[in-house]
């Protein structure tokens, strides 16, 4: 099997609009083309997701690392491209998956330079776990910037779709038991806005963590640096 290769040239044009954002646009938009996540920056813009398909090649590798107890890597990376070398990420190397291996490399290096371009940021702080139980089950918002997820495996992450975003209390219980609006699927990109963006202050998107499946969550986080 021919090496598997995810690559996508990234300019400014990519990043053009296009569909017609019009006027009062959603908290949460789900987007048609990647180009279209730029509707992250629209002020009333909270979540940001983009569909994707499951890669067989990744779920299988995800499989064998179940075999070997994995739970994951924490890395910085500067000028992130999408022809970053395999060996940039820390991934085991198990015996006759070198195929599914680049699959997943090869993807991480794509989503980093999507997402390098997208923030314009000289750097980013990359995270990927799996995950036995929800890490952050109860409804919040980040203190970030726009934070990158990707749910490889596993149920995504959820959120609250609300037009009366500034008014929800967090720390009331009523909020915590609000049935979820939305919810990504395994494989979707999906931006979320924090609290510290520029005129997000005391908004952001508001969601949390689902519970794993039997199998475990594997999920990627990708955040942009400026100070490294």
């Amino acid at each position: 099997m021919p090496e598997t290769v995810v690559t996508l040239p990234l300019n400014a044009q990519l990043f053009q609009p296009t569909h017609d954002i019009g006027a009062e646009p959603p908290h949460t938009r789900v987007v048609p083309e990647l180009a279209d996540l730029v509707d992250v920056f629209i002020e009333t813009t909270q979540v940001c997701l983009f569909e994707r398909s499951p890669t067989p090649e990744i779920e299988r590798y995800l499989a064998n690392l179940d075999q070997r107890s994995w739970r994951g890597f924490r890395l910085v990376t500067s000028a992130p491209t999408a022809q970053m070398p395999s060996s940039t990420w820390p991934l085991p190397i198990c015996e006759g998956d070198d195929n599914d291996r680049a699959a997943l490399a090869n993807d991480l290096a794509f989503l980093a330079e999507l997402y390098a371009d997208l923030l314009g940021c000289p750097a980013l702080g990359v995270r990927m776990e799996r995950l036995d139980q929800a890490m952050c089950p109860r409804w919040h918002r980040d203190r970030t910037g726009v934070r990158l997820l990707c749910t490889y495996r596993g149920p995504g992450t959820e959120w609250i779709e609300d037009r009366r975003l500034d008014g929800l209390n967090l720390r009331e219980e009523a909020t915590q038991s609000c049935p979820a609006s939305g919810c990504a699927e395994a494989f979707d990109i999906v931006l979320l806005k924090g609290s510290a963006w520029p005129g997000n202050a005391k908004r952001g998107a508001i969601h949390r963590s689902p519970a794993p499946d039997t199998k475990g969550r594997y999920l990627l986080a990708m955040d942009a640096l400026w100070d490294v």
